[in-house]
């Protein structure tokens, strides 16, 4: 016999109370597990690695970029730094960013010998000469990733033989032979790269710098197809080609896929910097602000359209996303209050069914998830961490109707049966009260004994609720259930560990906060 199973939160229509000065809001919340909505691949988290070096400043005495937090001078050899990427046991590691498009590799005729370091120079491409990626240097990042478990997508220089024609345009044959010296020493390395990425923000009138047409990119993309084939023929596994790392523009992309075709891009990558400059005086006002968090769906509704009607064999990867440019925001990016940015983005990804999220940045910036010059974890480490360990790649609907400032996903549960919730309060004055009740059918439920009652006395969900220290936004310390997240004095993660509640209380989302709740005795057919 069909029939529909829904999994309910119920909590009964906006009766809200004042306790302590703050307002209790009640509502119904209901999570559709019949089916899934989209599916995300099931190493969704990415964080990146630049290539800036110490000295881009962005204005005189601030460097956001200080110290050692470029790929090409980063001491890989840490074991705090290795222990961060080896909690997550396969992170994703995208490396790349706007001066890959100058990167020289020092390997092949004509390149050996002849790349130099970056230097400051204004009035260059991107106000800096080319750099060099030494193969000595390759094979550290390449021994980093294979110690730490990381799966790797690295950004190839798209602009080598083309030359500035007008303005930001540039035209010209891609110049391949650096890039496939680079793939050939790789393979005859065995080293793992997941996927190869073409270009870094060349596309269309929302290009960085340099802008290239969407016929030469497709016609350099085939170049690189044929290259990857010719030099992976003989291994196991192929690396994808993904593409092309830049601020959507939807008749570009449309344009890329339809000359590419089938079977050469397996991923299309954009950008995100939905929240404006870093350095902009109502940037922070934005993070707690649903309206303006949920403009940017429109970009992940358009390219899921373009993918479904156009490219049906590519996915969707969020290839850079920072929240705010510039090297993001001052005490603000490296904070608690921008995770209500950052885990609410991952959940509407997700919800498009965007297969892969990148990070600007693991270190680098205002926005690394680890702090530049300590490496210590920013409070979005803790809930990207939360994210990967207890979000499953399956995404089921979520009708919401309680209040636009409590931001709800669904997904199915990683590695074990149920469902797990994100919830995230963006109010400052409402906390939200929810009661989880088996309010349609028993089959919500696993199955009980005969005469058991329809509570399902004895089990319990596992909680995980992320507020700021001392109740302040721009605390750089995260609070796991009341206790601050910190490294052990051997640089270890620490535990993350939940409190239980039985699946028939109340939960309680306190205002200005973020949980992480584990139901796992609800059935959902959808997550089979």
């Amino acid at each position: 016999m069909e029939y529909q199973i829904f999994l309910l939160i119920l909590v009964f229509a906006f009766i809200p109370r004042t306790i302590l000065g703050l307002n209790v809001t009640t509502g119904k919340i209901v999570v559709d597990g019949t089916t899934k909505i989209a599916e995300t691949d099931e190493n969704f988290i990415c964080f990146t690695l630049d290539i800036w070096p110490h000295d881009e400043c962005s204005q005189p005495n601030l460097c956001v970029w200080d110290g050692h937090a470029s790929m090409l001078n980063m001491d890989l050899s840490l074991p705090i730094l290795n222990k961060a990427v080896q909690a997550f046991k396969t992170l994703r590691i995208r490396v790349g960013g706007t001066l890959q498009d100058r990167l020289i590799y020092n390997i092949g005729d004509g390149f050996k010998g002849n790349c130099n370091p970056f230097e400051a120079h204004k009035g260059l491409l991107f106000d800096f000469t080319e750099g060099c990626l030494y193969m000595e240097r390759w094979d550290d990042l390449n021994n980093f990733f294979n110690n730490t478990g990381a799966i790797v997508t690295f950004g190839l220089n798209a602009l080598l033989g083309k030359y500035n024609t007008k303005g930001i345009q540039w035209e010209g044959n891609w110049n391949y032979s650096n890039a496939e010296a680079l793939i050939k020493y790789t393979v005859e390395k065995k080293y793992n790269i997941n996927s190869w990425e073409f270009g870094n923000e060349l596309a269309g009138p929302n290009s960085i710098g340099a802008s290239v047409s969407a016929s030469q990119y497709a016609k350099d993309l085939l170049k690189l197809r044929q290259i990857i084939d010719r030099l992976y023929k003989n291994s196991q596994q192929k690396p994808l080609i993904v593409a092309p790392g830049a601020f959507f523009d939807d008749k570009w992309y449309d344009e890329l896929v339809t000359k590419t075709g089938s079977n050469v891009v397996s991923a299309l990558t954009h950008h995100i910097y939905n929240m404006g400059a870093g350095d902009d005086p109502k940037l922070i006002y934005r993070f707690v602000n649903p309206t303006y968090l949920s403009q940017v769906s429109n970009t992940f509704r358009q390219l899921k359209n373009i993918i479904e009607k156009h490219a049906p064999w590519a996915s969707a990867w969020v290839g850079e996303a920072g929240g705010a440019y510039h090297g993001g925001g001052l005490h603000i990016s490296d904070t608690f209050i921008n995770s209500f940015w950052y885990l609410d983005q991952l959940g509407m990804a997700a919800s498009y069914n965007t297969k892969v999220y990148c990070r600007q940045t693991l270190v680098g910036g205002y926005y690394g998830v680890l702090r530049t010059k300590t490496f210590i974890p920013t409070p979005d480490y803790y809930g990207a961490l939360l994210f990967h360990r207890l979000m499953g790649s399956s995404v089921l609907k979520v009708d919401n109707n309680v209040s636009s400032y409590l931001r709800t996903y669904a997904h199915c549960s990683r590695g074990r049966s149920g469902v797990t919730m994100l919830f995230i309060n963006l109010s400052n004055t409402t906390e939200f009260t929810i009661n989880i009740e088996n309010h349609m059918n028993l089959s919500l439920h696993k199955s009980k004994p005969k005469h058991s009652s329809s509570k399902n006395v004895g089990t319990q969900r596992e909680e995980y609720h992320l507020t700021p220290q001392n109740g302040l936004l721009r605390s750089s310390t995260v609070l796991l259930n009341g206790k601050a997240l910190e490294l052990t004095n051997e640089g270890e993660v620490p535990d993350l560990t939940p409190v239980y509640r039985d699946s028939n209380s109340s939960i309680s989302i306190p205002n200005w906060s973020i949980a992480f709740i584990v139901i796992p005795d609800f059935v959902a057919i959808g997550c089979n």
